[in-house]
């Protein structure tokens, strides 16, 4: 896996801009790739000033950059420009200390009138210092990210996180060396179900890590997802779906047992690139009519009070509050829901065989698992 060097040129300790970095270095982590990151504020300022790169520190922090296979430069924007700290650290890195190396730029500001600083301030000098690719970068608005300082968690609004997932998917692509293909859209999707060790649930396992400890900013069983055994979603008590388009995992989630009669829905998931598709809502229908299948009357999950856009699918869906809807969401907890199946919900009988990691479907059996259980 790759060294990622990453650069926090904030002047503020607490700030929307590391909140940011936090969460592309937590997708870059969930990936497999070793993750240093490098805070110019707590770099001894004299040296930055002087450019002293005989300092010990900041000797350290160009031998890292200098090491790395890619570097993340992130910024505030105040005047139309990256920050002084940022200026400083450049001026003191070799003239091609990027050279072979992948960048990608993300910037922060309170104006969209600020948005070209990534490409026609920042970009320039990425350039100059011989970076082999500076990929598309990114430009966040303040009002796209909301921080709680209680516990450091951060709530990203959706066009946000969507437009940082692209960019920093198209990082690891360059990073790698390679281009991956376009995934158009299609009628041809696949359900499967499969075990949680399957390599086709690894992107919803990993996305979700992200996901959680991004918005809750606490490294718990909840946001790690090890609150629940991962047997649970095995049979004969529960099951674990994901929806396949081309053979890339766009969609899943998962039930348990909760009583006899009840399932619990778990890690409902749709991939960034592919939301806004009704493909959240087609998981519930899924998962509803394999917990009927199963023999369960009644559906039951929770949700966290940073989770706005499940709770919104809950209640389109039809399922019922157990919370007070007009209360402060964080003063709630978890916010649980619950739904009785329809007495004349069919039962599915799953594809039979089991995929291994190493497993793929071949496309003469698509047809047999599209659409489990419609017959």
């Amino acid at each position: 896996m790759a060294t990622i060097v990453t650069l926090s040129s904030s002047p503020s300790a607490s700030s929307r801009t590391d909140a940011v970095l936090g969460h592309v270095e937590r997708r870059l982590r969930a990936r497999g790739h070793d993750v240093e990151r490098v805070t110019v504020r707590d770099l001894p300022a004299e040296a930055l000033l002087r450019a002293d790169a005989a300092d010990p520190r900041i000797a350290a922090v160009v031998a890292s950059i200098t090491a790395a296979d890619g570097v993340v430069v992130t910024t505030p924007v105040y005047k139309a420009a990256y920050t002084g700290l940022l200026k400083a650290l450049l001026d003191l890195l070799p003239q091609y200390a990027l050279r072979g190396k992948t960048v990608l730029p993300v910037a922060t500001g309170g104006s969209p009138a600020h948005v070209l600083a990534v490409d026609y301030a920042l970009r320039p000098v990425l350039v100059s210092l011989g970076a082999e690719h500076v990929t598309q970068g990114w430009f966040v608005l303040a009002s796209e990210v909301t921080v709680f300082a209680e516990d450091a968690g951060v709530l990203l609004a959706e066009s946000a996180a969507r437009n940082l997932h692209l960019v920093t998917e198209s990082f690891l692509t360059h990073l790698a060396r390679h281009r991956s293909e376009l995934v158009t859209e299609t009628d041809d999707d696949v359900v499967l179900r499969v075990s949680p060790g399957d390599d086709a649930a690894a992107p919803l396992l990993e996305d979700l890590v992200v996901e959680y400890g991004t918005r809750y900013g606490l490294s718990t069983p909840n946001t790690q997802l090890t609150e629940v055994p991962v047997t649970d979603f095995e049979a004969p008590d529960g099951a674990f779906l994901v929806i396949l388009r081309a053979g890339q995992t766009i969609a899943g989630g998962a039930i348990r047992r909760h009583d006899d009669e009840t399932a619990e829905v778990k890690r409902v998931w749709t991939h960034a690139q592919f939301r806004r598709q009704g493909l959240a809502r087609r998981v519930l229908l899924e998962l509803e009519r394999a917990a009927a299948g199963l023999g369960y009357k009644r559906i039951h999950l929770t949700t966290g009070p940073r989770q706005p856009e499940a709770r919104a699918l809950y209640l389109a869906a039809g399922y019922l509050p157990a919370f007070d809807l007009h209360a402060d969401p964080e003063s709630i907890g978890p916010h649980a829901f619950d739904k009785e199946l329809p007495a004349g919900t069919r039962h599915v009988a799953f594809a039979a065989e089991a995929r291994t990691a190493e497993t793929t479907v071949p496309t003469e059996r698509a047809a047999a698992y599209r659409d489990w259980g419609a017959a």
